[in-house]
């Protein structure tokens, strides 16, 4: 089993492949085995991406996740204005 610093470790390699989140926008802290993801990135999907990258990594036990999403979702349209 790993300890929670090899699990950190882990985790931020994995953010850092995942070629759709930004370097340095998640921090990642844990506690036995629990991970928790913090930060604000642009769009709900990479939140979702943050969040399966982290649970990829073995002896994770649990993911708590505190990302803000300051955009919205990928590809949504913004409200048509009336003339």
């Amino acid at each position: 089993m790993k300890n929670d610093r090899q699990i950190q470790q882990e985790v931020l390699a994995e953010l850092d492949r995942d070629r759709k989140i930004m370097k340095g926008t998640i921090g990642v802290e844990v506690h036995h085995g629990v991970v928790k993801l913090a930060g604000r990135v642009d769009d709900y999907a990479i939140k979702r991406y943050a969040e399966f990258a982290a649970r990829r990594v073995a002896d994770v036990t649990s993911v708590v996740i505190d990302i803000d999403v300051i955009g919205g979702f990928a590809g949504a349209r913004s409200p048509r204005k009336s003339a």
